[in-house]
């Protein structure tokens, strides 16, 4: 894998991406449920954002991203707690989606991506959910997978839309 050098380029697209998840995780917490039916439900706005820099700018940088994303979402949101669920299951499905996208891509289009690494988010988090109150929350998968199917789907178009008009200059190698 190519060494990436510190920039001050590289450091302001960083920023710009983490500002974005950031931004997406505020407005998604002002959101209602995803479905009504299954409360905590969210579209998983900020995943665009860090899906997008996968595609742009490779699995270090949206790692980072991640990293900054969880971190301090979980600061500005008022609940420390949010990491248990948060960060295992934004790298499983980060690692999901990169290894989609490194060995399968464009075979497998970006929508079937983040619709891969929404279903793998929601169940890693119910998986944490079962494991942290001691018993199986599982019976909640059909509820899971309708909310990770929509969601999955919105914000695989969000970014294939995004990386297909979005700039170069913002992504392109110094």
């Amino acid at each position: 894998m190519e060494q990436k050098r510190i920039t001050t380029k590289r450091i302001t697209r960083l920023a710009v991406f983490t500002a974005a998840a950031l931004i997406l995780t505020l407005v998604e917490n002002f959101l209602p449920p995803l479905l009504v039916f299954a409360p905590g439900a969210k579209i998983g706005l900020p995943n665009a954002a860090i899906l997008a820099v996968l595609v742009l700018l490779g699995p270090v940088d949206a790692l980072i991203v991640l990293a900054a994303k969880c971190l301090l979402g979980a600061l500005f949101a008022g609940s420390p707690a949010m990491l248990m669920y948060s960060v295992p299951a934004g790298l499983i499905s980060l690692g999901v989606q990169y290894l989609l996208y490194r060995f399968t891509f464009p075979k497998i289009g970006l929508i079937s991506i983040s619709l891969t690494g929404a279903i793998t988010h929601n169940a890693v988090q119910l998986l944490i959910a079962s494991l942290i109150l001691g018993q199986s929350l599982f019976y909640v998968l059909p509820l899971t997978l309708i909310a990770s199917t929509i969601a999955g789907l919105f914000i695989g178009f969000a970014v294939f839309y995004t990386v297909k008009y979005l700039p170069r200059s913002v992504y392109e190698k110094v």
